[in-house]
């Protein structure tokens, strides 16, 4: 029983509202010996027991649309199943008329759904990112620079990229010291390939922060690009104090290394990209420093895996097969050199490598180097992939919703 702590009228222990005067009921109970008018007037007590009785009757509501809730769920999962056989049997029918391929609809809808899902998730980064611009302004004119930014990167979320660089451009005149907002402008032209532009908004970022980490670690792949080693050496070296995790940043490192014959360090930065980044274009990279620097066994090691995780990496297996080739075991040779000449027959060195016979010389695996963010000439196949290795990883540090080449520029 429930006493009423306005008009004291008993009222049953279920009831949320008193019977006589409507007001909220409280917890208050009548002890044992007394009356149901003995309760104390303490402002305290009365403040407390309204404050339990308003949580119990949340937590009435609350219980209440959990189990609303829980209905509509199981109302579409009921849904999903009825709809999913419905397509399973549409798409036995199709198959049967030989009208699908089953295998291509599963890639296809795979394809559909990561799409799906990635387009979200950079819509999310997106707002967060023009959230950061905006926190970071520190004009009088607020209100114009909010509509020219959030206009900017409505157009560019909507793929009329460059409308939208220029209405960044414009916010940014209203700002010029606002490194997040000179970022994005140079990530995008980055993304573009626009190196110049690019590194003009980077550089400028960087003037006004000094640790952007984002700045710093596309500058070092641009100043890498350009041939200029010493500065990309410079801006990788402080991306990684900033984000020792850089997948991107020890991968530069470690081709820059490379490329100067600097062996040692290439392979400490490209050991430590393979942990971050365990992919057959890692072990590969891993193991062809190996046999640069003379160790044939540990870069078998690496190049076995490569070709493990990807049968049809065609520089991989033509790597191992040379590999089996100087520790004079040729039939095991043989057989890698075949498998990179059907995966890429136009490849003059595996055709000559299958033809070869023992004692014969053949041509080295291509040397370590940088490989080009934006190639000024058509690039090798196998060369691609690494360069599509890098994107991938740009592509996950990148807050644009402007997709990043997946292939490079021919």
């Amino acid at each position: 029983m429930i006493f009423c702590q306005r008009c004291k009228k008993a009222n049953p222990s279920d009831a949320e509202y008193c019977e006589e005067c409507g007001a909220v009921l409280m917890l208050v109970s009548r002890p044992h010996g007394s009356s149901a008018f003995d309760v104390s007037e303490n402002s305290l007590e009365e403040h407390l027991l309204e404050r339990i009785s308003a949580l119990e009757s949340s937590l009435a509501r609350a219980n209440e649309r959990f189990d609303q809730l829980l209905e509509l769920a199981q109302q579409q999962a009921t849904g999903s199943f009825y709809d999913h056989m419905m397509l399973e049997a549409l798409t036995e029918i199709l198959t049967e008329m030989r009208a699908v391929n089953p295998e291509e609809l599963e890639q296809r809808w795979r394809s559909r759904v990561a799409r799906h899902y990635e387009e979200t998730a950079e819509r999310e980064r997106l707002d967060e990112r023009c959230d950061q611009i905006i926190s970071a302004y520190r004009g009088v004119r607020r209100e114009d620079f909010i509509d020219q930014v959030e206009e900017g990167i409505l157009l560019i979320s909507e793929g009329r990229t460059r409308r939208g660089l220029r209405m960044l451009e414009a916010a940014l005149s209203l700002d010029e010291h606002n490194a997040e907002l000179s970022f994005t402008i140079g990530e995008y032209y980055f993304n573009l390939g626009k190196s110049l532009d690019a590194a003009v908004h980077l550089r400028r970022a960087l003037d006004e922060q000094s640790d952007h980490f984002g700045a710093r670690l596309l500058l070092g792949l641009l100043s890498g690009d350009e041939g200029e080693a010493e500065s990309a050496k410079v801006h990788l070296q402080r991306a990684l104090t900033l984000d020792a995790q850089s997948f991107a940043a020890h991968y530069g490192l470690g081709r820059l290394f490379a490329r100067e014959g600097e062996l040692g360090d290439a392979l400490s930065h490209l050991k430590r990209a393979l942990e971050l980044n365990p992919s057959p274009e890692m072990h590969y990279l891993v193991g062809r420093t190996y046999l640069e620097q003379g160790h044939p066994e540990k870069a078998m090691k690496h190049l076995q895996k490569a070709v493990r995780l990807d049968p049809h990496f065609d520089i991989a297996q033509y790597s191992l097969g040379f590999v089996y080739w100087q520790s004079n075991r040729t039939s095991e040779a043989r057989e890698h050199f075949r498998l990179a000449y059907e995966i890429n027959p136009q490849e003059a060195d595996y055709r000559a490598a299958v033809q070869a016979r023992a004692g014969d010389k053949l041509a080295t695996p291509p040397a370590l180097g940088w490989s080009s963010i934006f190639p000024r000439r058509k690039i090798k196949v196998s060369e691609s992939r690494f360069v599509e290795l890098l994107w991938r990883d740009l592509n996950a540090f990148s807050i644009s919703p402007v997709p990043l080449r997946k292939t490079p520029r021919k």
